[in-house]
Protein backbone atom coordinates (compact mmCIF):
# COMPACT_ATOMS: atom_id res chain seq x y z
CA UNK A 1 0.00 0.00 0.00
CA UNK A 2 1.40 3.31 -0.88
CA UNK A 3 0.11 6.97 -0.03
CA UNK A 4 -0.79 7.34 -3.61
CA UNK A 5 -2.77 4.61 -3.67
CA UNK A 6 -4.41 6.07 -0.57
CA UNK A 7 -4.80 9.29 -2.95
CA UNK A 8 -6.92 7.41 -5.82
CA UNK A 9 -8.99 5.50 -3.48
CA UNK A 10 -13.01 6.06 -4.07
CA UNK A 11 -15.55 5.11 -1.78
CA UNK A 12 -18.77 3.37 -2.97
CA UNK A 13 -21.55 6.49 -3.25
CA UNK A 14 -24.49 4.29 -4.86
CA UNK A 15 -27.57 4.05 -3.19
CA UNK A 16 -27.06 0.11 -2.43
CA UNK A 17 -23.52 1.50 -0.25
CA UNK A 18 -25.13 4.14 1.68
CA UNK A 19 -27.87 2.47 2.97
CA UNK A 20 -25.51 -0.87 4.01
CA UNK A 21 -23.64 1.97 5.77
CA UNK A 22 -26.76 3.43 7.70
CA UNK A 23 -28.14 -0.15 8.72
CA UNK A 24 -24.11 -0.95 9.51
CA UNK A 25 -24.07 2.10 11.93
CA UNK A 26 -27.54 0.61 13.76
CA UNK A 27 -26.48 -2.54 14.44
CA UNK A 28 -24.44 -2.00 17.15
CA UNK A 29 -22.15 -5.41 17.65
CA UNK A 30 -20.64 -4.15 21.73
CA UNK A 31 -22.55 -1.27 23.23
CA UNK A 32 -21.14 1.00 25.54
CA UNK A 33 -22.56 -0.59 28.88
CA UNK A 34 -21.77 2.83 30.97
CA UNK A 35 -22.15 6.84 30.39
CA UNK A 36 -18.53 8.26 31.12
CA UNK A 37 -18.79 10.46 34.20
CA UNK A 38 -15.49 12.28 32.96
CA UNK A 39 -14.77 13.60 29.38
CA UNK A 40 -12.02 11.85 28.11
CA UNK A 41 -10.32 12.86 24.86
CA UNK A 42 -8.63 11.10 22.40
CA UNK A 43 -6.10 12.45 19.94
CA UNK A 44 -5.50 9.77 17.38
CA UNK A 45 -3.63 9.63 14.44
CA UNK A 46 -4.39 7.51 11.35
CA UNK A 47 -1.67 5.14 8.87
CA UNK A 48 0.73 7.11 10.20
CA UNK A 49 2.88 9.64 8.95
CA UNK A 50 6.37 10.67 10.86
CA UNK A 51 4.73 14.11 10.81
CA UNK A 52 2.54 12.64 13.49
CA UNK A 53 5.31 11.19 15.20
CA UNK A 54 7.09 13.52 15.60
CA UNK A 55 5.20 17.15 15.43
CA UNK A 56 2.06 15.62 16.26
CA UNK A 57 3.32 13.78 19.85
CA UNK A 58 5.86 17.03 20.34
CA UNK A 59 2.39 19.18 20.53
CA UNK A 60 0.48 16.28 22.93
CA UNK A 61 3.24 16.10 25.17
CA UNK A 62 3.27 19.60 25.57
CA UNK A 63 0.53 19.71 27.84
CA UNK A 64 1.20 16.21 29.25
CA UNK A 65 -1.53 14.13 26.44
CA UNK A 66 -1.15 10.80 25.10
CA UNK A 67 -2.51 9.92 21.51
CA UNK A 68 -3.16 6.85 19.31
CA UNK A 69 -1.39 5.56 16.40
CA UNK A 70 -3.29 3.78 14.36
CA UNK A 71 -0.26 2.15 12.04
CA UNK A 72 -0.81 0.44 8.47
CA UNK A 73 2.17 -1.46 8.22
CA UNK A 74 1.96 -1.68 4.38
CA UNK A 75 2.72 1.98 4.29
CA UNK A 76 5.56 1.61 6.43
CA UNK A 77 8.56 3.00 4.69
CA UNK A 78 6.85 4.76 1.54
CA UNK A 79 6.59 8.43 0.96
CA UNK A 80 3.55 10.26 -0.67
CA UNK A 81 1.11 12.91 -0.48
CA UNK A 82 1.27 12.69 3.58
CA UNK A 83 4.79 12.99 3.29
CA UNK A 84 7.30 9.90 5.28
CA UNK A 85 5.44 7.31 6.89
CA UNK A 86 6.33 5.54 9.62
CA UNK A 87 8.98 3.24 10.21
CA UNK A 88 9.83 0.59 13.21
CA UNK A 89 12.09 3.37 14.47
CA UNK A 90 9.29 5.63 15.29
CA UNK A 91 7.61 2.40 17.73
CA UNK A 92 9.89 2.42 20.72
CA UNK A 93 10.15 5.94 20.92
CA UNK A 94 6.47 6.71 20.74
CA UNK A 95 5.66 3.77 23.56
CA UNK A 96 8.52 5.20 25.66
CA UNK A 97 6.37 8.68 26.18
CA UNK A 98 2.97 6.98 26.80
CA UNK A 99 1.74 7.15 23.07
CA UNK A 100 -0.12 3.88 22.20
CA UNK A 101 0.69 1.60 19.14
CA UNK A 102 -2.82 0.72 17.23
CA UNK A 103 -3.64 -1.67 14.67
CA UNK A 104 -5.07 -0.18 11.17
CA UNK A 105 -4.91 -3.50 8.86
CA UNK A 106 -1.85 -4.23 6.84
CA UNK A 107 -2.96 -3.29 3.25
CA UNK A 108 -5.37 -0.36 4.02
CA UNK A 109 -8.06 -2.27 2.29
CA UNK A 110 -11.77 -1.28 2.33
CA UNK A 111 -13.17 -3.77 4.87
CA UNK A 112 -16.43 -3.32 3.21
CA UNK A 113 -15.70 -4.74 -0.03
CA UNK A 114 -13.42 -7.30 1.13
CA UNK A 115 -14.24 -10.77 2.22
CA UNK A 116 -14.50 -11.55 6.23
CA UNK A 117 -11.97 -13.82 5.52
CA UNK A 118 -9.46 -11.63 4.26
CA UNK A 119 -9.99 -8.73 6.07
CA UNK A 120 -9.19 -10.97 9.29
CA UNK A 121 -6.13 -12.03 7.44
CA UNK A 122 -5.32 -8.54 6.98
CA UNK A 123 -5.61 -7.38 10.35
CA UNK A 124 -3.68 -10.51 11.37
CA UNK A 125 -0.63 -9.65 9.11
CA UNK A 126 -0.72 -5.95 10.50
CA UNK A 127 -0.51 -7.35 13.87
CA UNK A 128 2.38 -9.65 13.23
CA UNK A 129 4.11 -7.18 11.03
CA UNK A 130 4.23 -4.77 13.91
CA UNK A 131 5.49 -7.61 16.54
CA UNK A 132 8.24 -7.91 13.51
CA UNK A 133 8.65 -4.16 13.92
CA UNK A 134 9.58 -4.77 17.82
CA UNK A 135 6.13 -3.48 19.27
CA UNK A 136 5.84 -6.43 21.80
CA UNK A 137 3.03 -4.12 23.71
CA UNK A 138 -0.52 -5.64 23.66
CA UNK A 139 -2.39 -3.81 20.64
CA UNK A 140 -6.22 -3.74 21.43
CA UNK A 141 -7.35 -0.57 19.20
CA UNK A 142 -7.73 -0.63 15.86
CA UNK A 143 -9.79 1.71 13.18
CA UNK A 144 -11.35 1.05 10.48
CA UNK A 145 -9.86 2.25 6.96
CA UNK A 146 -11.55 4.57 5.34
CA UNK A 147 -14.18 4.12 7.86
CA UNK A 148 -15.41 1.58 6.18
CA UNK A 149 -17.08 -1.81 7.53
CA UNK A 150 -20.09 -4.28 7.56
CA UNK A 151 -22.63 -5.52 10.40
CA UNK A 152 -20.94 -8.95 9.73
CA UNK A 153 -17.96 -8.12 10.26
CA UNK A 154 -18.26 -5.89 13.68
CA UNK A 155 -18.85 -8.83 15.74
CA UNK A 156 -15.85 -10.86 14.16
CA UNK A 157 -13.54 -8.21 16.15
CA UNK A 158 -14.80 -8.42 19.46
CA UNK A 159 -12.55 -10.79 20.38
CA UNK A 160 -9.40 -9.27 18.90
CA UNK A 161 -9.72 -5.53 20.32
CA UNK A 162 -11.53 -3.77 23.30
CA UNK A 163 -12.71 -0.80 20.79
CA UNK A 164 -12.39 -0.26 17.31
CA UNK A 165 -12.64 4.03 15.91
CA UNK A 166 -14.73 4.67 12.57
CA UNK A 167 -14.88 8.09 11.23
CA UNK A 168 -18.53 9.32 11.38
CA UNK A 169 -19.00 12.10 13.53
CA UNK A 170 -20.53 12.15 16.97
CA UNK A 171 -19.06 11.52 20.45
CA UNK A 172 -19.70 8.08 22.52
CA UNK A 173 -22.46 7.80 25.37
CA UNK A 174 -23.44 4.99 26.68
CA UNK A 175 -24.77 2.61 24.01
CA UNK A 176 -21.85 3.41 21.63
CA UNK A 177 -20.89 0.81 19.53
CA UNK A 178 -17.26 -0.18 20.99
CA UNK A 179 -17.04 -1.56 17.46
CA UNK A 180 -17.45 1.55 15.62
CA UNK A 181 -16.76 4.70 17.75
CA UNK A 182 -17.63 8.20 16.47
CA UNK A 183 -14.53 10.56 16.01
CA UNK A 184 -13.97 14.02 14.35
CA UNK A 185 -11.99 14.49 11.56
CA UNK A 186 -9.19 17.24 11.44
CA UNK A 187 -8.46 17.79 8.05
CA UNK A 188 -7.37 20.62 5.73
CA UNK A 189 -10.68 22.57 5.76
CA UNK A 190 -9.98 25.02 8.38
CA UNK A 191 -13.84 24.09 9.12
CA UNK A 192 -13.04 20.28 10.75
CA UNK A 193 -10.74 22.38 13.24
CA UNK A 194 -14.21 24.35 14.18
CA UNK A 195 -16.13 21.41 14.40
CA UNK A 196 -13.62 19.45 16.45
CA UNK A 197 -13.04 22.88 18.81
CA UNK A 198 -17.31 23.52 19.01
CA UNK A 199 -17.48 19.55 20.28
CA UNK A 200 -14.60 20.07 22.80
CA UNK A 201 -16.22 23.09 24.27
CA UNK A 202 -19.49 21.06 23.96
CA UNK A 203 -17.96 18.13 25.85
CA UNK A 204 -16.79 19.98 29.07
CA UNK A 205 -20.22 20.53 29.56
CA UNK A 206 -21.67 17.41 29.26
CA UNK A 207 -19.14 14.38 30.14
CA UNK A 208 -18.47 11.97 27.43
CA UNK A 209 -15.67 10.25 25.31
CA UNK A 210 -14.52 12.14 22.33
CA UNK A 211 -12.05 11.38 19.68
CA UNK A 212 -10.52 13.73 17.10
CA UNK A 213 -8.56 12.26 14.37
CA UNK A 214 -6.17 13.17 11.87
CA UNK A 215 -3.22 11.76 9.23
CA UNK A 216 0.22 13.94 8.89
CA UNK A 217 1.21 17.21 10.96
CA UNK A 218 2.85 19.46 8.85
CA UNK A 219 2.34 23.27 6.93
CA UNK A 220 0.95 22.80 3.73
CA UNK A 221 0.37 18.98 3.93
CA UNK A 222 -2.16 16.50 2.97
CA UNK A 223 -5.90 17.21 2.28
CA UNK A 224 -6.54 14.43 5.18
CA UNK A 225 -3.89 16.07 7.16
CA UNK A 226 -3.66 19.76 9.71
CA UNK A 227 -0.94 22.05 10.15
CA UNK A 228 0.57 22.28 13.63
CA UNK A 229 -1.22 25.60 14.73
CA UNK A 230 -4.87 24.10 14.75
CA UNK A 231 -3.83 20.66 16.46
CA UNK A 232 -2.03 22.75 19.33
CA UNK A 233 -5.04 24.88 19.50
CA UNK A 234 -7.72 21.92 20.08
CA UNK A 235 -5.32 20.25 22.14
CA UNK A 236 -4.81 23.27 24.43
CA UNK A 237 -8.61 23.78 24.25
CA UNK A 238 -9.39 20.31 25.45
CA UNK A 239 -6.75 20.66 28.37
CA UNK A 240 -7.90 23.85 29.26
CA UNK A 241 -11.37 22.62 29.64
CA UNK A 242 -10.11 19.64 32.09
CA UNK A 243 -10.56 16.51 29.95
CA UNK A 244 -8.88 13.57 30.24
CA UNK A 245 -6.28 13.65 27.24
CA UNK A 246 -5.50 9.87 27.22
CA UNK A 247 -4.84 7.06 24.90
CA UNK A 248 -8.09 5.19 23.79
CA UNK A 249 -6.85 2.07 26.03
CA UNK A 250 -6.88 4.16 28.48
CA UNK A 251 -10.27 5.58 28.17
CA UNK A 252 -11.67 2.10 27.91
CA UNK A 253 -10.43 1.32 31.07
CA UNK A 254 -11.24 4.18 32.89
CA UNK A 255 -14.57 4.50 31.40
CA UNK A 256 -15.48 0.81 32.23
CA UNK A 257 -13.37 0.76 35.65
CA UNK A 258 -10.76 -1.89 34.44
CA UNK A 259 -7.69 -2.42 36.32
CA UNK A 260 -4.68 -1.40 33.71
CA UNK A 261 -3.04 -4.65 34.42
Amino acid sequence: MTAQALADYVPDRSLAAKIRRRLTRWQVAAPLSVQPRETYICFTFDDFPKSAADTGAEILDEVGAKGGYYACTGMAGTTGTMGDLFDERDLAPLTAAGHEICAHTESHIDCARTSMKDVLIDIDTNLARLREMGHTLPVTQFAWPYGETSAGLKPALTTKFEAVRGILPGVNNKGADLMQLSAYELDADEASTARAAAAIEAAARNPTWLFVFTHDVRQNGSPWGTTPDSLRRLVRLARDTGANLVTPSRAVQEILGKDPA
